[in-house]
């Protein structure tokens, strides 16, 4: 206890004449101490039990080589918001799009639709002698986009979402849980667009890793995984955002675009392998690259691991300069058009909302609306209000 405060005391110490001089610049003065220069000989921080780590060292990256041979990628991504709200329950909108990109044009799909649409109704609930729990329940908005969801509700026990800081607990946004319902749309219409769409040897690449992080969401994506052997099509995930870090407490990608930028300044590279990972809630072979020579983005991107094991380096870097090839746009180079389309697709604009809260809010008798709706919505609506105002 006491080294903790010894530390917490030298890390916190500031001279008191300068934090009366500028408060600001007591925070970058802050920062500037404690975020200077990387350390190459870290490793990263491991991210659970049994995980290996391999050393960060700049003989793991690799010059990307020109893409030779063409493939047809696909593309899925998703997005959602909040439709009605209050403190125990949520409707959302929800979007699951995909693209077909070959030679990096643009492919009309041909057996399945490019965008699904569903509601996802959350609610807070209890069984007569159960627990608390967070169920969500997924409309399709168009019959014949069912076939794409999940079969099964969504069921979190509150317990599982809680926080605890000492007595207190602090619960989740209910709306966060239509994120969890359009990951799993997300599994279920991937498994679809691989058996309908794709042909062995293609690419399919979701938005985000191939991590998952619910009961249940594993179970799908084993499914995807399983019609992706079945069918020779490669599963890959690049995520926009990474926040895996170092022992010393470094942002890991930061770490390594370091070091690549030095060993290739002008090139786009990939580093691999980072971890070894046997978790059944995490099955990627994680590589961070960089699509395009004067992007200052590098990503994390993730192959299936039992495709990735069975590759040779040449069949891994070829997957990856696929990805190079159509990571072109002018509009962002340095990350997959197809990318850009599917977000584009899936988005759900805040001015579409007012449509579809209209909609809801019909289909209500007046009574109940009056008496249980209109008082739940008061619970969280203020807050809206005061977002209103300040916007105006």
């Amino acid at each position: 206890m006491n080294n903790w405060k010894e530390s917490s005391e030298e890390i916190f110490e500031f001279k008191k004449e300068k934090e009366l001089e500028s408060p600001l610049r007591s925070c970058i003065e802050f920062l500037q101490a404690h975020k200077n220069e990387f350390q190459n000989d870290d490793v990263p921080h491991v991210l659970g039990s049994g995980d290996k780590v391999f050393q960060i060292s700049d003989e793991r990256i690799f010059k990307l080589p020109d893409c030779n041979e063409p493939k047809r990628i696909g593309f899925v991504d998703g997005g959602n918001a909040p439709v009605l709200k209050s403190a125990d329950f949520c409707i959302c909108l929800n979007r699951v799009a995909g693209a077909l990109f070959n030679e990096n044009k643009y492919e009309q799909l041909s057996q399945m639709p490019e965008v699904i649409e569903f509601y996802s109704v959350t609610i807070l609930t209890r069984k007569v002698s159960g627990p608390v729990q967070f169920v969500t329940k997924l409309f399709p908005r168009e019959e014949h986009h069912a076939r794409y969801l999940p079969k099964m509700d969504i069921v979190i026990p509150l317990m599982d979402t809680v926080t605890f800081r000492g007595k207190v607990g602090f619960l989740p946004k209910i709306e966060k849980f239509a994120s969890i319902a359009r990951r799993f749309a997300e599994w279920t219409y991937g498994r679809e667009f691989i058996a309908q769409e794709m042909k062995e040897d293609e690419i399919f690449v979701r938005d985000g890793s191939l991590q998952t992080g619910q009961a249940g969401e594993s179970i799908l994506a084993t499914q995807l995984y399983e019609k992706a052997i079945e069918t020779g099509v490669i599963v890959t995930g690049l995520s926009k955002t990474c926040r895996l870090f170092t022992n010393r407490g470094d942002s890991l990608i930061s770490v390594i675009d370091s070091l690549a930028s030095n060993k290739y300044p002008k090139s786009p590279w990939y580093y691999h392998p980072i971890y070894k990972i046997t978790r059944v809630d995490n099955q990627a072979d994680l590589y961070f690259v960089k699509l395009h020579p004067h992007s200052p983005f590098p990503f994390r991107f993730d192959i299936y691991i039992k495709q990735s094991e069975s590759m040779t380096q040449k069949e891994r870097e070829h997957v990856i300069s696929n990805l190079m090839n159509n990571s072109k746009d002018l509009s962002f180079p340095g990350y997959p058009h197809g990318l850009i389309k599917v977000d584009q697709l899936s988005r759900v604009a805040y001015r579409e909302l007012d449509t579809h809260k209209i909609l809801l809010l019909s289909e209500f008798s007046d009574e109940h609306h009056e008496k249980y709706i209109l008082p739940r919505l008061h619970s969280i609506e203020a807050h809206d209000l005061l977002n209103k105002i300040r916007k105006n």
